[in-house]
């Protein structure tokens, strides 16, 4: 992207939404607050630019009204989010789904959660990345096998829209916060499932974990203000602090190996701390 020109207060832009792609023209008017976009016909690929435009334009702004967005996977479960935190790998996306199947909660995010003052919980539109093992036979999304860190995944990638006809997910609108899971998976396979409260300190750094995520920031800030909101470089800028920002709801700390959270008995472990958790195997 690149700024060609600025008069009368019209900024204009160049910008490619992928090397090789055919130009988009963006004009910016700041004194009418219109932002246009202009791709040549049919450029099917420089569409997603509107995409971008739109998720730019609601992000700015829940951002600087206090929201902050966590690397995080979501699901309402009896009208409450259930929140999953783990690192890379470690088994958000698989709880998430199988929170779907086996709890019948409603899926609110894959990747990114905006959490919002007063606890509401919103899930931010990405690409969706199921575990393989959970897919079955299902046909549909593209399939990814890579090494990440030391670990194998086996997934199957879906847009959202693919998501939800391939599996008959159901989404969930904004919820409020119910509870939250702190996924350990470090340790071996042998050692079955354990749970434990999470002590405040542990879930302060999974938080601030969870919150560090400037790749992906890149896609919801406003990097040269033209949706008026929050530049990336001042992307802190009207946030909530991240201290405290899950405090006050039932968090538990669920260690099991990540090899085993497609069939271990984790609901069983969680009864007691999750809405509905009974339910599940």
């Amino acid at each position: 992207m690149a700024v060609v020109g600025l008069t009368d207060g019209v900024m204009r832009l160049v910008a490619r939404y992928r090397s090789g792609a055919p130009p988009a023209e963006m004009e910016v008017d700041a004194v009418a607050g219109v932002t246009r976009l202009m791709v040549s016909p049919g450029d099917v690929v420089g569409l997603r630019w509107a995409d971008w435009l739109a998720r730019v334009f609601f992000a700015s702004r829940l951002l600087t009204s206090g929201w902050r967005m966590l690397h995080a996977s979501a699901v309402a479960v009896e009208g409450k989010a259930l929140v999953f935190l783990a690192g890379r790998c470690g088994g958000k996306s698989t709880l998430a789904h199988r929170a779907v199947r086996e709890l019948g909660g409603r899926f609110l995010a894959d990747d990114l959660v905006l959490i919002g003052p007063g606890g509401m919980v919103v899930g931010w539109p990405t690409r969706v990345a199921v575990p393989e093992s959970l897919v079955g036979g299902v046909t549909g999304g593209r399939r990814d096998r890579s090494v990440v860190a030391g670990v194998a995944r086996e997934r199957v990638l879906f847009t959202p829209a693919e998501h939800r006809a391939a599996l008959g997910i159901s989404y969930s609108p904004p919820v409020r916060l119910g509870a939250v899971v702190v996924v350990d998976g470090s340790g071996a396979a042998g050692e079955g499932v354990r749970v434990c409260e999470a002590e405040a300190g542990v879930l302060e750094r999974a938080v601030a974990g969870a919150a560090d995520i400037t790749d992906q920031m890149v896609y919801v800030s406003d990097p040269l203000g033209l949706m008026g909101g929050a530049r990336l470089a001042d992307q802190s800028a009207g946030m909530g602090p991240v201290d405290g920002l899950l405090s006050g709801v039932p968090a538990t700390v669920l260690r099991v190996a990540v090899e085993q959270l497609p069939t271990a008995p984790v609901w069983r472990a969680l009864e007691g701390a999750v809405p509905a958790a009974g339910r599940g195997r």
